[in-house]
């Protein structure tokens, strides 16, 4: 702002335009704030945003977890299903006629489940479980409708049942709680209810109903035989009924790990869960008295039947108890975190009215007093010195306030001095004029020439011009000093220059064969590379030979199994073939006995036939037939008995052999199963192996990549090393032009005329 004078001697004020500046400089004080509150809102907000989120996105993983564990129960009345009509299925096989309308209901029954199974499948989009729902349907409607026709035995329907059971059904359990992450809950105590519900029980509870199967057959097979069971019969059935007791312990144990964990766990759980334990206890010990230790056989088999009919409800009421149990909990965890979300939107949005409402209250604090002084500024600069700001704060804005006041008060003082001013600048533009003649000869150079000093305000400006006079001749003497001091200093800048540009050169090519030995070391990792894609390519193989070895050892398994059978049927014949020596036995006794009484009956009829007299001589001949032909039987059978006493020997030689062969059978049973899982084991480390292979091989890959940025880093190195060879050379070119110019400045300084 500058103030100057018209016609009338009256001030006026003229008030430059104000700069041109950035886009902070063209916005409002309001506009400012509102940037700031926005600047600190922002990141504010985004993070309650991101809070949101994450309590949206829990949620959504709870409710898929809980579209999971809606499957489960499905699937668990599948599994019921089919377990249900294995029981009247084995009666029918048997030879009970009476258990076929229980079976026809139940499978009818179970393929109902199924088929709403594969309803809830579809309906929820999941194609997968669909698909294998269906082929357990098939794989069941054709074991059903064999069974209807008698085309298989109760074995062989066990062993069909199980497959599905165990081989289909089993790990589509596995595969729901996968898909919809259930093995994924964050507490200990829901992530135990998950793998009890979906590994534990629902491969367990068919091992232990196993049992009660292998026990209607051991009872039908006892009632067939008398009510005796062969030994390998009694170990089948001790052997599945030690797996089920294991699978109880399991399921005993996942129990109590859960129960001990939380102290909350619902009481209808853990009371199925005991029921169970006692039923399954119990059923076991009848198994184990009435049919395995025991000589003879005191069950039937509609008994039998009964227990695993009993057995069944409690098994799956357990489940239902834990399936429910893992519903409630995802279900409360749910709440809690919608709950939390609802709080943390409220929460957000009265943090966000309070802090605007704040905003706004600070805003307008600073905008109406700034208003006010703008407007008296305004009038300030159209010439009106009497204005003044009303002081309302103790801020920033109110010292301005009080500073504006004092200012316009200072510009009413100075235009009162304005008036004796005038008058002084006439006196003065007097002696200006004399100061001039002055002041060309010390421009001309003639630093000699000195002002005279006034009394005025020019006065002042005299005798400073002369003061700067004198320092300007001692600055340029300093200045000739300097030039030579440059002169010499740019000659030594040459000299160095000339040795950094030999450095650079030097740094330039030691760059180019670091970037040589980075492209070698590229070529040999890339060699590294194609080796660990090898080693994968190898694992990979190794991997599909553990699989054809473990489907070798399967079927070794169903040949065991099949001459397990065949022995059973061997050893069946061999006892009814000694119980026919046995007969065989009984019949030699009976002709010995018989002969013996003949021999005795022959020789009272001698006795007669010698009282008789000549009547009775023909009569003695045929008595003596009669005896030499009861000698002769009696010699015959007692051959027979020797020959009947060696085949029983041999017979029961063949028994013992065929019991001990049918153990040897039994125990390389065992051993292929353990060689099975130990394939089972070496496949899973082959697969490890192939994926650290893979791993290996994708890590060559990333540090050839780390190396050709190296190398591309060097060469980069060997630019910039040239780039600053090229400086040092312009660096040297400043260094000449700067000697030049020292050299001129030099002659300049020729032209003043210095005092001596």
């Amino acid at each position: 702002m500058t103030i100057t004078l018209d016609s009338s001697q009256k001030p006026v004020v003229t008030v430059p335009e104000p700069p041109q500046s950035g886009l902070l400089g063209r916005l409002s004080v309001g506009q400012k704030l509102l940037l700031a509150g926005l600047t600190l809102a922002i990141p504010a907000s985004l993070l309650l945003v991101n809070s949101l989120n994450s309590q949206r996105n829990q949620a959504n993983q709870l409710q898929k977890q809980l579209t999971g564990q809606s499957y489960l129960e499905p699937l668990a009345q599948t599994q019921y299903g089919l377990r249900s009509a294995r029981v009247p299925a084995l009666g029918f096989l048997n030879g009970d006629p009476a258990s076929l309308t229980s079976f026809k209901e139940r499978a009818e029954r179970t393929l109902h489940n199924i088929d709403q199974a594969i309803a809830v499948a579809q309906a929820t989009g999941n194609s997968e479980a669909a698909t294998q729902l269906k082929k357990i349907r098939s794989a069941f409607d054709s074991l059903y409708q064999t069974t209807l026709k008698k085309g298989l035995n109760s074995k062989a329907y066990t062993d069909a049942n199980n497959k599905i059971l165990n081989g289909q059904l089993a790990p589509l359990f596995t595969s729901v709680a996968n898909k919809y992450r259930m093995n994924f809950v964050q507490d200990d105590q829901s992530r135990n209810l998950v793998q009890m519900t979906t590994l534990t029980l629902a491969s367990r509870l068919p091992q232990i109903g196993a049992s009660f199967a292998e026990g209607i057959n051991a009872a039908t097979a006892a009632e067939k035989q008398g009510g005796k069971l062969t030994d390998i019969q009694r170990l089948t059935l001790d052997f599945t009924v030690r797996n089920g007791e294991a699978a109880q312990k399991e399921i005993q144990s996942a129990v109590e790990t859960i129960t001990g964990q939380n102290q909350n766990v619902s009481p209808d759980l853990k009371a199925k869960f005991d029921q169970l334990a006692q039923a399954t206890a119990k059923d076991f010990t009848l198994l184990r008295t009435n049919l395995v230790q025991s000589p003879t056989a005191n069950l039937k088999p509609a008994q039998v039947r009964q227990y695993a009919n009993d057995y069944l409800p409690v098994q799956y009421a357990a489940y239902t108890a834990a399936n429910s149990e893992i519903g409630n909990v995802l279900r409360a965890r749910l709440a809690r975190t919608n709950q939390r979300f609802l709080e943390l939107l409220l929460f957000s949005l009265v943090i966000a009215l309070l802090v605007g409402r704040l905003l706004y209250a600070i805003a307008r604090s600073i905008t109406r007093p700034l208003g006010t002084l703008t407007s008296a500024a305004q009038r300030l600069a159209q010439g009106n010195y009497d204005v003044q700001t009303p002081v309302t704060t103790n801020d920033e804005i109110g010292t301005l306030s009080n500073s504006f006041n004092a200012a316009a008060a200072q510009l009413r003082a100075n235009a009162e001095r304005g008036a004796l001013e005038r008058a002084e600048a006439q006196r003065l533009q007097q002696n200006i004029g004399e100061f001039l003649n002055v002041t060309m000869d010390i421009a001309e150079g003639d630093l000699t020439q000195r002002g005279k000093v006034t009394e005025d305000v020019l006065g002042n400006v005299v005798d400073s011009i002369n003061l700067m006079a004198e320092e300007l001749a001692d600055t340029l003497k300093d200045v000739q000093h300097a030039s030579q001091s440059v002169t010499s200093g740019s000659q030594a800048m040459l000299g160095t220059t000339e040795q950094i540009e030999r450095g650079a050169a030097s740094t330039t090519e030691q760059a180019r064969r670091v970037a040589q030995q980075a492209q070698d070391v590229n070529a040999r990792i890339q060699e590294m590379a194609r080796a660990a894609q090898v080693s994968a390519e190898t694992a990979r193989q190794a991997l599909l030979a553990s699989q054809q070895g473990q489907e070798a050892v399967t079927s070794t398994l169903s040949g065991m199994a099949e001459i397990r059978s065949s022995s059973q049927s061997v050893a069946g014949r061999i006892q009814s073939l000694a119980q026919r020596s046995e007969q065989i036995q009984e019949i030699v006794d009976s002709i010995s006995h018989i002969a013996s009484q003949t021999n005795l009956l022959s020789l009272h009829a001698s006795i007669e036939a010698a009282g008789a007299g000549e009547a009775g001589n023909r009569f003695a001949i045929v008595a003596d037939e009669v005896r030499r032909l009861a000698d002769e039987s009696t010699q015959a059978t007692q051959s027979i008995a020797q020959v009947i006493s060696s085949v029983q020997a041999e017979i029961r030689d063949v028994a013992q052999s065929i019991r001990l062969s049918t153990q040897q059978v039994e125990q390389g049973y065992e051993v292929a199963g353990q060689a099975g899982e130990r394939l089972r084991q070496i496949g899973q480390l082959s697969e490890e192996s192939a994926k650290l292979a893979a791993e290996i091989s994708n890590a060559a890959t990333e540090q050839v990549r780390g190396v050709q940025d190296m190398g591309q880093g060097v060469q980069q190195i060997a630019q910039i090393a040239e780039q600053s060879q090229q400086s040092v050379q312009q660096s040297r070119s400043a260094a000449e032009h700067l000697q030049g110019l020292a050299q001129q400045l030099s002659q300049s300084l020729t032209r003043f005329k210095l005092p001596s």
